[in-house]
């Protein structure tokens, strides 16, 4: 199991998780996802691996719709990471995509470059004027919003998933993946169901919960420690050759 704790730590340790999503406004049909919290250039990196970017607002509409969305999810008021940033110190404010900025929620008195290094935007998780923008530095701890305008068709690869699946390995804790039109879905033993979330590196999102997995070989390694693999493991033989007593023939 050590072997398993290093490989989980190698895969997980720079992915960024998925709180909730894909959410679709539906004013402009965009999906929306939101991050764990980490910094403005790790959340927009993650942004693009899920075929998106950090959100982009065009108007006093979307930011709306994003912030009493997201700003409150899951109780209490949340930091919140947008497209919005200066390419360098000082420099005006162009969105990720290359989109005009024509709207524009800033707080009172900023944007102000505080100390010359606030390059990026946050919506404010304030009570006064929650979810108003302020610019701030880039490595700050906050949720990224990702807004994806075009959705990502499953693989065949991913569709190759589908089946069963053995919790630990064991017979006695079958989970399965099935499809249902263009999404995939994780049952656990319990029959709790799952959507599964792929990113551009191939990682596996369940949303909920705030867990996510990798493919190794015939197994999947989740980052909560757990994995499956996708044949039942004779345990009675295992723990019979670690005693050194032979497994019963049938």
């Amino acid at each position: 199991m050590a072997v398993f704790a290093a490989l989980l730590f190698a895969v997980f340790q720079s992915v960024a998780g998925i709180i909730a999503g894909p959410i679709t406004n539906p004013a402009n049909g965009h999906d929306y996802y939101l991050l764990t919290p980490d910094s403005w250039p790790a959340s927009e990196t993650e942004a693009e691996n899920l075929g998106g970017t950090l959100a982009i607002v065009r108007n006093a509409s979307e930011q709306k719709w994003i912030y009493s969305t997201f700003g409150f999810y899951d109780g209490g008021l949340r930091n919140l990471w947008i497209g919005l940033h200066r390419t360098n110190s000082g420099g005006a404010f162009v969105w990720v995509d290359g989109s005009p900025v024509e709207y524009t929620d800033w707080f009172s008195g900023e944007p102000n470059n505080l100390g010359g290094d606030e390059t990026c935007i946050q919506m404010r998780a304030d009570n006064n004027r929650p979810g108003t923008w302020n610019d701030i530095n880039e490595a700050a701890l906050f949720n990224g919003i990702v807004e994806v305008s075009e959705e990502i068709p499953i693989t065949e690869k991913q569709r190759a998933l589908v089946g069963d699946w053995y919790m630990s390995g064991r017979a006695d804790h079958p989970c399965h993946i099935t499809e249902t039109g263009d999404a995939l879905y994780v049952i656990n033993e319990m029959n709790r169901a799952s959507r599964i979330v792929f990113n551009r590196k191939g990682f596996l999102f369940l949303v909920p919960p705030e867990i996510y997995g990798e493919v190794v070989e015939d197994k999947i390694l989740w980052s909560d420690g757990t994995w499956w693999s996708r044949k039942p493991m004779d345990y009675r033989s295992d723990e019979a050759s670690l005693s050194g007593i032979e497994p019963e023939t049938q």
